[in-house]
């Protein structure tokens, strides 16, 4: 990991951080990270790096975190597809979901 991190890298870093606080509430590590990859491409600092920083920063503010990668790679509102249960674009063939157990009830237990 490197540690000597530009000015505005880490400028950037701190103000993503403390948007998403504001706005969500909770800091998605990984979203955060990719969005500040991408204003700082020229940087070339890896992922893993940047996410490490955005931990740091939001352990800084006492911030709670969330880890779903998942979220960094698909927009907003293409979240998985609850009548299918399967991700946007996916070729799966369909299944009988009638036997399966209801997941919302198995979650409360």
């Amino acid at each position: 990991m490197r540690y000597g991190y530009s000015a505005q890298l880490r400028e950037d870093l701190n103000g993503q951080v403390v948007a998403a606080l504001h706005s969500r509430g909770i800091i998605n590590v990984a979203a955060v990270a990719e969005e500040v990859r991408r204003r700082n491409l020229s940087e070339n600092i890896a992922l893993e790096d940047i996410e490490c920083l955005v931990v740091q920063v939001s352990q800084l503010y006492g911030a709670p975190m969330e880890f779903d990668g998942l979220t960094a790679i698909l927009p907003q509102s293409d979240v998985l597809d609850e009548a299918s249960e399967r991700l946007p674009g996916e070729g799966a063939p369909d299944i009988d979901r009638s036997a399966l157990p209801d997941r919302r009830q198995a979650q409360m237990r």
